[in-house]
This record gives C-alpha cells, structure tokens and sequence, in this order.
C-alpha cells in the first residue's frame, strides 16, 4: 500500500485521482481550502475508513503550507500529486484571458496558484517524499503549458502560468534526480469541470484513472516526463 499525497481533492480531477487510489486499496493524504465544505470527500472517506486524511491548505498561502508540513512530520509520501491550481478562459471568463485585457493582479494571482505555490510546496514536503519508496513527484499542468504547442494564441494568464512550472519542473528532474526522485509534467486533458466547462471532452474520472497509469509507468529513467493523461507526450 502506498501513500498518496493530493492537492485540491474536494471536486473535480483531484476528488476522481483520491478515489482511484483509494479502490486501489493505497492510502491518500489530500487537501483542499475548506475542509468543512468538501463533502464529496468527506462521502469518500467514509467509503473507505481509515485510509483518507483531510487537510487544510491554499497554494497561494505559504503559512497553510508550513502548517501542513508541520501537521505530516514524519509521514513518508510515496507519490506527490499537486493538481490544485487556477484556470482562467476555458469557459465563461475567456473574455479575460486576451491581449487587450490582462489584469496584472489576475495574472499574478495565476502564477502563485499555478507556478510558485506547487514547488514552494513540493519543497516544503521534500523530506517526506524521500522517507517514501515511490520517489514520484508529479504536477498536474496543462497541454497549453507547451511552447510547441501554442498555435492559437490568446489564454495569457493559463499559459504562461503553466509553463513557469514546467521550467521548474524540467529543473527539479535535474536537481532531485540524484536523490532517485521522479517528477512529471502531466496533462488532464479537457475535463468537463467547473473550469473547462460543458463543452469539454472528457469526464474527471477518464481523465484521473489516465493520470494513475501514467504516473505508475514514472520511474527515474523517464523523469521530466511532460505527458497527457493518455501517456502521449507532449513538446516542451
């Protein structure tokens, strides 16, 4: 059994990747900002007691972080999930997502949500990752991280967000590689969530059991993996 650390449980990918763990029979550490209020996931620990463990933190408050850390002295980590994250233009807020109306404090916020927040709190974690037999580290970013990728211009605020992780996370393979430890840029894919709205391809739990395949297929010979949740690469 291992143990499964995962950001933003409450709804959407994170709540489908701590179920799919849980009826793996692992063990799953999650977070999300209101504990009170997640009640999919409390539903989901009282399926499988015992094995789930709820706790507080926000990606953007490095004094939630520290707390958490504090709260898991001691606990080895197998497997670091970070899927909390913002997104901004997948649906109704597109609008200001283009040139021409970029907010300077929106945009700030995205990069504490999805590039600082995750790493600052991979670091804080990193011991218990190393007490840990998995030696995963695994970022749930976004296909329009990928500079390649981009032929279609606008989504500012999501792109360049997400691609501030990726460089973080190609650093991280080189830097963390000689501890044994794997990290991995994965993809969700177009998830009819809140924020991808209606119109998107795929469903949470298609997109969480893919990202379980692919993170079991991680070792630290194909670290700084940037991959979608069907295990297709994709460029830098």
């Amino acid at each position: 059994m291992s143990v499964v650390f995962i950001t933003g449980t409450n709804k959407g990918v994170g709540l489908e990747l701590a179920r799919a763990y849980l009826q793996q029979g692992h063990r799953v550490l999650g977070t999300c900002r209101d504990v009170a209020r997640a009640e999919a996931l409390r539903a989901l620990g009282e399926a499988h007691p015992g094995r789930l463990s709820v706790h507080p933190m926000e990606l953007t408050d490095e004094t939630s972080m520290t707390a958490l850390a504090a709260a898991l002295v001691g606990q080895p980590i197998d497997i670091f999930i970070n899927n909390a994250g913002a997104a901004i233009g997948y649906s109704t807020d597109a609008s200001r997502n283009v040139f021409g109306a970029l907010d300077a404090e929106l945009w700030m916020g995205m990069f504490k949500s999805n590039a600082i927040g995750p790493v600052l709190l991979a670091q804080q974690l990193y011991p218990n990752i190393l007490m840990g037999t998995g030696k995963k580290m695994v970022f749930i970013t976004s296909k329009p991280a990928s500079i390649a990728e981009n032929t279609g211009g606008a989504m500012y605020m999501n792109r360049t967000s997400r691609t501030a992780l990726n460089q973080a996370i190609k650093s991280m393979s080189i830097d963390l590689k000689a501890d044994g430890v794997a990290v991995a840029s994965i993809s969700p894919g177009w998830v009819k969530t809140d924020s991808g709205g209606s119109g998107a391809l795929i469903t949470a739990e298609t997109s969480a059991r893919g990202i379980v395949d692919v993170i079991s297929s991680l070792t630290i010979a194909n670290t700084a993996l940037f991959a979608d949740y069907k295990g297709e690469l994709i460029p830098w």
